[in-house]
């Protein structure tokens, strides 16, 4: 609506599965991205914009789950060095700018993995991931994420406090300083069980 770009991929590389065409369904044993541009977006009522989508109005988390169990049915699916652009026009702060995304994504069955690394920019600190491991039960859905088992595991290298300041609300008053951040959070059958984290600050 306002004339910007929200999305914009690369090149799109896609391997089908024979099995599931047998089935006629439309299953990749990989769907590669390579170059992929997104904009995300919170304007000043607070409302979240993917790729110019409304999230309150184009995504119903009550629905039947279709297209969710069709991403996490696939066998593997990888974006690389994509740019991901956040503007928050809510709490006024500079449009931040990640880049070298890189995303993986590995479903078998009733296993789920997953690897999300990027580039922040060098005020903010190092390169940073998210990596997890999740199961679901044998009789669950495939896009059922809310009903999964397993561990994430957060890994901030290095962080500027300051700089998250404008764009988070942190759990404790801290004005400045650089530390380095590793957590992993346990999740069974969709209830956060326990956390463990390591933590660094100086400065």
């Amino acid at each position: 609506e306002q004339g910007r770009t929200a999305l914009q991929l690369g090149q799109l590389h896609a391997t089908l599965a024979t099995h599931a065409l047998l089935a006629l369904e439309l299953r990749f044993a990989q769907l590669h991205v390579d170059g992929v541009h997104l904009d995300v977006r919170r304007d000043a009522r607070g409302r979240i914009r993917v790729a110019g989508l409304d999230t309150q109005a184009h995504v119903d988390l009550s629905d039947d789950g279709r297209a969710a169990d069709w991403l996490f049915s696939q066998n593997e699916i990888a974006i690389r060095r994509g740019t991901v652009r956040w503007t928050d026009e809510w709490r006024g702060a500079p449009a931040l700018e990640l880049t070298e995304v890189d995303l993986v994504l590995r479903n078998g069955l009733m296993r789920h993995q997953m690897r999300l690394d990027a580039t922040p920019p060098a005020a903010w600190g190092e390169r940073l991931s998210l990596v997890g491991e999740f199961s679901q039960g044998l009789f669950d859905r495939s896009g059922d994420w809310r009903s999964w088992s397993g561990t994430l595991h957060v890994d901030l290298p290095v962080a500027d406090v300051g700089e998250l300041r404008r764009y988070v609300q942190l759990p404790f008053d801290l004005q400045g300083g650089r530390g380095t951040l590793r957590a992993w959070l346990d999740t069974e059958a969709g209830d956060w069980r326990s956390a463990t984290a390591q933590i660094a600050l100086k400065d």
